[in-house]
This record gives structure tokens, C-alpha cells and sequence, in this order.
């Protein structure tokens, strides 16, 4: 039979009550609510299955869930107040749904109900699952966990088997409870997602298939979330993410325009050893309109120019600079990156071989921008100032849609200066759980605390504006680092990250000498012949530890000698019967 390739409706049920997590579609997973990681999938989901056009419909009672909802992009359809208490059923939700909708006009020929509780699924099972519904003559398929081969359980009773889902691979099989698939008319006629002898199951990996009925439940899918490996960014032979942090020097427009004073920048980043030097690529033309302000930061440094247009054009690099910029930059063993703001610039930049595209915060909501760049096929660094995650959300999406291209970001705080207190470095792991790529921090507060907090946080990348002069005119130079200041910095950073080690408890090498002297051992407090019965009184606990461990003192007290012992001894095993 042909593939179905009709609309799909994507319900998303979320009710506003939970008597075991309270208010627990809004609680987050990963920096992201429930029903907003629900809509996210959903969204993807859509977006790579033919047909259409479908819709993204949260079914919900409780203005808060549909106002996230709505934020992550979903349409939003009020239930009755008969389908908000804990007795409804997703059947009644489904058919409700589907009932209000067709009475606005809409028809569906595929409904695929998407449970916020299970927040790790991923679009990708969501869109095998319509396809195996499709690739069956619209048979109904739900997600299932696939667990031991069934001959492991004979002799036993095994409780929760699905024996209405068919599966091959001979191992039994347990709803995972976070995606069915069913032709309307189906749902309607039979009442049920899984008509007994008909629904099929699609097997997903039991590290998607948690399902949040109890507050360890979120636990359990933060956990799996920060176990899980990021995707390495390939840069330059190296895999950001897995290998050491990447410090890139953003040169930006320090150089107030001046190719001779960029090149002077090159040789100080590469004196102080980052592993990257980063300007800024821009055409003022296409990337202010005439009028636009100034920020207040950059009036306050004296830039020189109350229009925004006429500040980029006195800032901007000429066009034939930049090769000559490239090649010494590669010449003094860095990388060479820059940050284009518009589709010339970036042209340009790819015509240099750049190995990476960077995205400032200002154009992550620029999102045509970002799917043309990723279209490109260079690694993406994206920052992420002035965002929220649902902002972030859609720039990691876009990158996904347009190309997939490797992808790293940055937290950052679009303030000049930034101050500490806004730093919120935890969100560094909140990104990378979220998203699962590699994250750094693109740093402007002032001195170099930050950055090596952010390290200790987990920060794969650290991003820091650098200046030959904080005294030069320019927006930028004030809040940057001198350069001896940023080799500070970086010796720091390699310091920090060699101090991060494995995280098992261990005892190093360096500590052996020192443990000889500083730890105690069971030593013989008087002397005693062979044959003689050991009291308390005989053992002394004493430095050095070159004797019996303390622990040990039950095993000697109440055991005969084996042969004389000195006052003073440390206790050897051999000098008590039972311990050689």
C-alpha cells in the first residue's frame, strides 16, 4: 500500500494539576518545561515528515502550561473543565481535540499524541513511528521499551507486558508511554490507541523513555541528560568538547580600523597563547540602517560617533586586508576566525577558508541569517547573550534544519561591562544538557575571574575581548584585557583545566611520601614474648604509617604472639598468629 503523506495533527496533552508533582508540565528538564520539550519535538517532527501542513496543538486547562505552550510554538486549544480533573483520559482529550478542531475546518488524516511526561524523547522517534504507522496501512504504533529476550523469564510472572504490541525482536516489550500514532477514524471507531492484535510498537532506547510520574523521575532525566557526550565541534584539527578549552581572543574591532594595529593584535594573542584570534566582519551598509544609535556603553568609551552606521563604517577593516590578516595569524599558530554580520561578509570569509562561522548574540534571532551560514556547511559558534532558552531553542533548530553543521555555544551576558552578579555561570551546564553541544563562555565583565570560574563550571570554550590599550578610542577597549593580562589568563585556564582531573577519589602519587609520616599505624606500646595474649593496652596508634592500618587493631587485640616483640615496633602481620 502507498505511504499515507496526509495532515498530521501533533496533541500535545498537558494538564494543569498533578497530585504527585505539582505543577509538573511547567517543571524543567534540561533548562526546558515539560510541555515546551514536548512542543520542541513535536515542531522537528513536523517539520521532517511530508504531507501537510500539520499542526502543533496543546490541549491544556491551565493558562501558565498554554502560555509555555505558545512560547515554544504551539497553538493552543482550552479544554473543558470536564477533561481537567485527573479521571480524564487521553482517549477524551484526543477525541475533544479532534471534534473542536474539525469544527473550525480542520481535518487530519494522522493524530500523534505526544506525552510531556516523557521528556526525553527525540524527533527522531516521534517521525519513525509515523512512518511505521504509514509503512503499515495506517496501523496504530506506539513507543515501546524493549527489555530481556522473553525466554530469560520462564517459570516467572512477568507484569506489564504489552502483548497488544507486535514486535520482532523476540524480546518483550513495555509502553514507553510518550508517543502513539493512529488514523482518527480508528481512534473514533475503536476507542482505544491500541486496538488489541493491531497496534504496532516501535522500540525506543530505554535512556529516552523516562516517564515523569514522581519527582525522582526529573532527577532520573537530569541525570541522563548530564551523562550524556556532547557532539564534537571539528575546528581546526582539534575536537572541541573532548579535548582542552578553547581560548579564542576576540580581537573584534580593536583595531579601530587600522590593519597595521590588527596585525599587532594577531602577534599579542599568539604571545599569549590563545589558540584563536577572532575579528568582526561586517559591511556598515547592510548592517545598520542609517539613524540607528549607539549603545550607551559605546558612548560612554568615547566612540566617537552617535550613529551606529557611521561608528561601523569607522571601524570596519578593508576588504583587502583581510587574506593578509589570515595568513599571518596562521603564520603565528593561531586560528583565524572572525564573525560575519552579513551574506557578503560571510562569503567573504568562506572564500578565505575560515574553519568556523561565529554568530554574535545580536543575530541569534536573526534566524534566515543562521540557516544561510549553516547552509554553508562551516562549523557554527553561536552566543547567546540577551536569550532565552526558547530563543536558543530556535537558533540549535534552524542550525538542525539548514545543514545539521556542527554547533557550539556560548553563554554570555551582553553587557559592557557585565557585572558578576548577572554572570549566571550554572547556565553553561543548562545549555549543554539542554542541547548536547559543546559550551563555552563568551566573557565582558571585567578582569579574568570570570573566565576561570566558567572553566570550573564545565566551559569548553572561553571567548575574551583583547586590547593592545584600554586607553585607546573605541567601544570595545575598555572592557577588554591587556595583554599581559590575557596570558594571565590564559596560564590560568590550563592550570584550572589540568586541576579538573577524573573526579575519582584517589589518592595521587605526589601524596605517598607524605602519607608515610602523617598517618598512623598499630605499634607495640610495651614489649612482649612470644606466646603472650594482646590486650588494648599493648597496642600504641602512632606515626608513621608504615605498619598496620588502625582499622586493623580487632584483628591483633585477643590474638597470641608469635613471636617477642620491642617496645615501640610498628605491628607487623607476621608478629600475631592468624595475620600473615
Amino acid at each position: 500500500m502507498a505511504p499515507l503523506m496526509g495532515r498530521i495533527l501533533f496533541l500535545v496533552p498537558a494538564r494543569g494539576g498533578s497530585v504527585r508533582v505539582p505543577g509538573k508540565n511547567l517543571r524543567l528538564v534540561g533548562g526546558i518545561p515539560l510541555v515546551g520539550r514536548a512542543v520542541r519535538v513535536a515542531r522537528a517532527a513536523a517539520a521532517a515528515l511530508p504531507g501537510g501542513p500539520h499542526r502543533v496543538v496543546c490541549s491544556t486547562d491551565d493558562p501558565a502550561v498554554g502560555a509555555a505552550a505558545r512560547a515554544w510554538g504551539a497553538e493552543v486549544l482550552d479544554r473543558p473543565v470536564a477533561l481537567a480533573t485527573a479521571d480524564a483520559t487521553s482517549l477524551d482529550v484526543a477525541l475533544h481535540a479532534l471534534d473542536a478542531l474539525a469544527a473550525g475546518g480542520s481535518g487530519f488524516d494522522t493524530l500523534v499524541l505526544l506525552q510531556p511526561t516523557s521528556p526525553l524523547l527525540e524527533p527522531a522517534d516521534v517521525v519513525a513511528c509515523v512512518e511505521r504507522h504509514r509503512g503499515h496501512g495506517g496501523a496504530p504504533v506506539t513507543s515501546v521499551v524493549a527489555g530481556h529476550p522473553a525466554s530469560w523469564h520462564r517459570g516467572m510472572a512477568v507484569d506489564g507486558v504489552l502483548e497488544a504490541v507486535a514486535d520482532a525482536s523476540g524480546r518483550d516489550v513495555r509502553l514507553a508511554g510518550a508517543c502513539y500514532v493512529v488514523a482518527p477514524g480508528d481512534l473514533r471507531s475503536a476507542r482505544t490507541f491500541l486496538p488489541p492484535g493491531r497496534a504496532l510498537g516501535h522500540v525506543i532506547p530505554a535512556s529516552r523513555a523516562v516517564d515523569v510520574d514522581e519527582e525522582e523521575d526529573l532527577v532520573a532525566a537530569e541525570a541522563i541528560l548530564a551523562a550524556r557526550p556532547v557532539r564534537p565541534l571539528p575546528l581546526a584539527g582539534r575536537a572541541i568538547g573532548t579535548g582542552p578549552v578553547f581560548v579564542i581572543a576576540e580581537a573584534g574591532v580593536n583595531h579601530n580600523g587600522d590593519p597595521e594595529l590588527a596585525r599587532r593584535l594577531v602577534d599579542a594573542v599568539a604571545t599569549a597563547g590563545a589558540d584563536a584570534v577572532k575579528f568582526q566582519t561586517f559591511d556598515p551598509a547592510a548592517l545598520a540602517a542609517v539613524g540607528a544609535p549607539t549603545a550607551e556603553y559605546q558612548r560612554r568609551a568615547g566612540a566617537g560617533a552617535a550613529d551606529q552606521r557611521d561608528l561601523l563604517a569607522a571601524l570596519a577593516l578593508p576588504a583587502e586586508a583581510w587574506a593578509g590578516l589570515q595568513a599571518h595569524a596562521l603564520a603565528r599558530g593561531l586560528v583565524f576566525l572572525s564573525t560575519p554580520f552579513d551574506d557578503g561578509s560571510a562569503a567573504l570569509l568562506e572564500g578565505l577558508g575560515v574553519p568556523a562561522f561565529k554568530v554574535g548574540s545580536g543575530e541569534l534571532t536573526n534566524l534566515p541569517f543562521i540557516a544561510r551560514l549553516a547552509r554553508r556547511g562551516r562549523p557554527l559558534l553561536i552566543s547567546t547573550g540577551m536569550a532565552d532558552m526558547v530563543e536558543v531553542a530556535a537558533a540549535v533548530d534552524t542550525v538542525a534544519a539548514d545543514g545539521d553543521v556542527p554547533l557550539a555555544l556560548f553563554h554570555c551576558v551582553s553587557s559592557y561591562p557585565a557585572q558578576p552578579a548577572d554572570a549566571n555561570l550554572r547556565a553553561i551546564e543548562t545549555l549543554r544538557r539542554a542541547f548536547g553541544v559543546p559550551v563555552g563562555w563568551s566573557d565582558h565583565t571585567p578582569g579574568i575571574e570570570m573566565p576561570l570560574a566558567a572553566v570550573a563550571m564545565g566551559a569548553r570554550l572561553v571567548e575574551k575581548h583583547v586590547t593592545l590599550d584600554r586607553d585607546l578610542p573605541g567601544p570595545d577597549h575598555r572592557a577588554s584585557l591587556e595583554p599581559d593580562e590575557l596570558a594571565a589568563m590564559v596560564r590560568a585556564i590550563r592550570s584550572i583545566e589540568a586541576a579538573m582531573g577524573t573526579g575519582i577519589k584517589a589518592p595521587v602519587p605526589a601524596e605517598a611520601d607524605v602519607a608515610r609520616v602523617a598517618r598512623r599505624s598499630l605499634h607495640w606500646a610495651r614489649a612482649l614474648d612470644a606466646g603472650r595474649l594482646v590486650d588494648d593496652g599493648d597496642i600504641a596508634i602512632l606515626r608513621p604509617g608504615t605498619g598496620l592500618a588502625p582499622a586493623r587493631l580487632v584483628d591483633v587485640v585477643g590474638r597470641r604472639t608469635l613471636r617477642a616483640v620491642a617496645a615501640g615496633d610498628a605491628v607487623a602481620a607476621g608478629d600475631v598468629e592468624g595475620l600473615a
